[in-house]
């Protein structure tokens, strides 16, 4: 089960360097990164998974589990779920600064093709 999430997570690597690579348009490379994006989130949260484990912060242990069970490592791991969680606000932020870029220099150069803009890398 968890290697489809590890296969999907290439996939979208994959699909999104194709995206990044091939493509002229501005926007589409913008949304070829976060695809690539994407795929990260799903590969940290995939992870975080163990087969049987419970949530990292409970209440009440679960029916026939003893608190000193849970200290002993049986649980889901938070650190990853929460890279991720960071990763996904900073990975918005970053798209919206991409899209303005694009926007100012389409707004500039009347175009949203990458070939046009060659003079303006550095």
């Amino acid at each position: 089960m968890i290697t489809v999430n590890y296969l999907a997570a290439a996939a979208l690597m994959c699909l999104g360097m194709y995206t990044v690579l091939s493509r002229r348009n501005l926007i589409k490379i913008v949304m070829g990164l976060s695809l690539m994006e994407s795929s990260t989130y799903l590969l940290l949260v995939s992870l975080a998974y163990r087969g049987g484990s419970t949530a990292p912060v409970l209440l009440d242990p679960p029916n026939g589990v003893t608190m000193q069970q849970l200290a002993s490592g049986n649980v889901a791991d938070p650190v990853l779920q929460n890279f991720c969680l960071t990763a996904i606000v900073i990975g918005v932020a970053a798209t919206a600064v991409f899209l303005a870029a694009v926007v100012r220099l389409a707004q500039h150069r009347r175009s949203l093709d990458s070939d046009t803009d060659r003079e303006v890398r550095g």
